[in-house]
């Protein structure tokens, strides 16, 4: 699965041919879980403050998530996008 970013400790994965709705995978040493791109979870856990900063990652950066989503389902490598920034 690709690592699309990295940051606190964090890794922001992509899967190829993903069939459910857009999400992500995030694993941390706290926890792992799936989140769609409203930032909402739909499988697994992440603590409060790391689903948070995840969240606010994800607004940053939602049209390079949507497209990285689109290539990954024609498989192509999903692009790296920037860390989270405070």
């Amino acid at each position: 699965m690709p690592e699309i970013s990295r940051f606190m400790n964090m890794i922001i994965q992509m899967y190829f041919l993903d069939h459910e709705d857009p999400h992500i995978h995030v694993k941390s040493p706290e926890g792992f879980c799936k989140i769609n791109f409203n930032g909402e979870i739909m499988k697994g856990y992440l603590p409060a403050n790391k689903l948070r900063i995840v969240k606010q990652w994800i607004i940053q950066h939602k049209d390079e998530l949507e497209h990285n989503w689109e290539i990954s389902r024609d498989h192509i490598e999903p692009e790296r996008i920037k860390p989270w920034i405070q």
